[in-house]
């Protein structure tokens, strides 16, 4: 999941509780977006939308080719 920072996320991310989206489909991931969900996650926080629901990766847009 650390190198999602930076790319653009290709799925939604909302943490529950509080059950308001944290990441949307199109958003650039920041560190301290990454950083609340994984210490969420330690606290047990449930991810019930993301493929991998542990977030040990997280599903991006595949870059342009250069």
């Amino acid at each position: 999941m650390s190198k999602a920072a930076g790319r653009v996320a290709a799925e939604l991310i909302t943490p529950y509780p509080p059950g308001i989206p944290a990441v949307l489909p199109g958003e650039r991931l920041t560190e301290p977006v990454l950083r609340y969900l994984r210490s969420g996650l330690e606290a047990g926080m449930n991810l019930p939308d993301p493929t991998d629901r542990r977030l040990d990766t997280v599903r991006v847009v595949a870059r342009d080719a250069e």
